[in-house]
């Protein structure tokens, strides 16, 4: 048993049994991604900025609790920070253009 599962189990835990700690940290970093992704959908003003939010749920979504090799969380992380990166500038620049056109 992990320190994690002792002190609070969650829901990787509980999907997943007892896995490695460096394949949690991989897991748990995807479902912060995700739910960035999903507050991002409720806040944002910018249709760029959602379809990219709900390209990253789509993806982290089906593989958090599902298994595979470490190589292919680590390439999800990647692609999930891509996104999110790209999500925030198109929505800073949606919102620069809003400000311009408002004045």
């Amino acid at each position: 048993m992990t320190i994690q599962t002792a002190i609070k189990p969650d829901e990787i835990y509980t999907f997943l049994g007892t896995i490695p700690d460096d394949e949690y940290e991989r897991r748990a970093k995807l479902r912060s991604y995700r739910n960035a992704a999903s507050a991002m959908l409720a806040t944002t003003q910018s249709n760029t900025a959602r379809h990219l939010a709900w390209e990253v749920i789509e993806w982290v979504s089906p593989n958090l609790y599902s298994p595979c090799p470490l190589e292919w969380l680590d390439k999800l992380n990647q692609l999930a920070k891509r996104l999110m990166l790209t999500a925030i500038q198109a929505q800073e620049m949606d919102d620069l253009l809003r400000e311009a056109t408002d004045a």
